[in-house]
């Protein structure tokens, strides 16, 4: 009473499984990025989260194709405005975090405070 289509369905059924844990996996890496960096930027991730917001197909620097997924998210500085921030991940590796324009915690910016880091990406059509 066990087909080849019984086969086929047990295989999709993994594939989607194997799939939704790598990205639940990839969000988490996501998330522990951008806390990480509201830490360093001295502002507080609302909510403690963040939401995908986006999938495109794209190469990275070594022609590599893949998803690269967009996470949207929000963050504070002194509780009043809410400001947005999105990180796009190509598999697991960085290709671009970015925080709106927003004013600094103690009115000036932190000499301190490394260049955003950015990879590029070109758009497969």
């Amino acid at each position: 009473m066990f087909n080849l289509g019984h086969v086929a369905l047990l295989m999709l059924l993994i594939l989607i499984g194997w799939w939704l844990l790598r990205n639940l996996g990839l969000r988490d890496r996501a998330m522990q990025l951008v806390r990480r960096e509201c830490e360093r930027s001295d502002v507080q991730l609302l909510d403690e989260s963040i939401a995908l917001s986006g999938v495109r197909l794209a190469r990275n620097r070594r022609g590599r194709p893949g998803l690269v997924r967009r996470y949207a998210f929000e963050f504070t500085v002194t509780g009043e405005h809410r400001y947005d921030g999105y990180i796009d991940l190509h598999g697991q590796q960085l290709l671009h975090l970015e925080l709106a324009p927003h004013p600094f915690p103690d009115g000036s910016p932190r000499s301190d405070a490394e260049p955003p880091r950015s990879a590029t990406i070109y758009r497969i059509h």
